[in-house]
């Protein structure tokens, strides 16, 4: 099942480890192009930091995605981390599968492959694990409603069970004109509530979108709260209500560079003006 944390647009799902368990640095392009290299996340109320970092093939191809989440809330800072990794076989086909590692604590982490499935759009329809080593496994179905909707439906199941499937959520995006501006979320069809987002949008250009991975790679990734990989704006409004109808809200501000690029956003409590998130992008 997606987690999301409350007050992020690109929260993560990880699991405890410690600094010796991190890892590698993932391949980077040559240095002084333009690709992003990595973004992170500060919540200063809440004193947790994430930070994601991109990692690229010879091709200069997304190749990984290697999330940190720091936590200095309490006594000890707590560093979770997990790494996505895939192969593109090209700048407009999308990969055939994934793997995903999380780091835990006293051990060099447990992973996941993903097969992948896609529509004649290349749109992916399904994400089903095939191997698990924690015996933990889901497949997602994804379907299109040809006016800008995206309904994903989350399963648990026993591989060695025919018919086995456990529904553990249903999630429909909404992403009229590029932009992502609703997620709405259920355990179950017409169940309880696990979220619901809103989103109004700036004409700045997201610097993480991509035309050719916003309907496959995009998809995965924004619906597994990484970052949000389908929208082609950046929003100046994010509205997060969770299961209890407790309701987060902030503005944003952008900031370029010299180059026209994006290297900062900040979000505010619409009302107290109070920073609630600040965004660094470094290229």
């Amino acid at each position: 099942m997606k987690n999301l944390t409350i007050c992020l647009i690109a929260s993560i799902a990880l699991f405890s480890c410690n600094k010796s368990n991190t890892p590698p640095p993932p391949t980077q392009p040559t240095v002084g192009d333009s690709l992003l290299k990595s973004f992170s996340i500060y919540q200063p109320l809440i004193h947790v930091r994430t930070l994601v970092v991109l990692g690229y093939d010879q091709k200069t191809l997304l190749a990984s995605i290697n999330v940190h989440n720091f936590d200095s809330s309490g006594a000890n800072i707590v560093v979770d981390s997990t790494l996505l990794s895939f192969t593109q076989p090209d700048s407009t086909t999308p990969p055939a599968s994934y793997d995903m590692t999380f780091y835990n604590a006293g051990n060099a982490g447990t992973s996941e492959h993903h097969l992948l499935t896609f529509d004649n759009l290349n749109r992916v329809t399904g994400d089903s694990v095939s191997i698990n080593q924690t015996n933990n496994y889901t497949t997602n179905h994804y379907t299109y409603d040809g006016i800008g909707n995206t309904t994903i439906e989350s399963f648990s199941f026993d591989p060695q069970t025919q018919g086995s499937l456990v529904y553990q959520e249903v999630d429909t995006m909404s992403v009229p004109q590029d932009n992502l501006q609703s997620d709405i979320a259920y355990f179950t069809p017409g169940g309880q509530l696990i979220h619901l987002i809103s989103r109004t949008f700036t004409t700045d250009i997201n610097p993480f979108y991509n035309p050719h991975l916003t309907n496959n790679l995009g998809t995965i990734f924004t619906y597994n709260s990484l970052v949000d990989f389908k929208s082609k704006n950046l929003p100046n409004y994010f509205q997060y209500q969770d299961a209890n109808f407790n309701i987060t809200s902030l503005n944003f501000v952008w900031t370029k560079d010299a180059a026209g690029r994006i290297v900062q956003g900040i979000g505010s409590d619409p009302n107290s003006g109070i920073t609630g998130q600040i965004y660094t992008y470094n290229y």
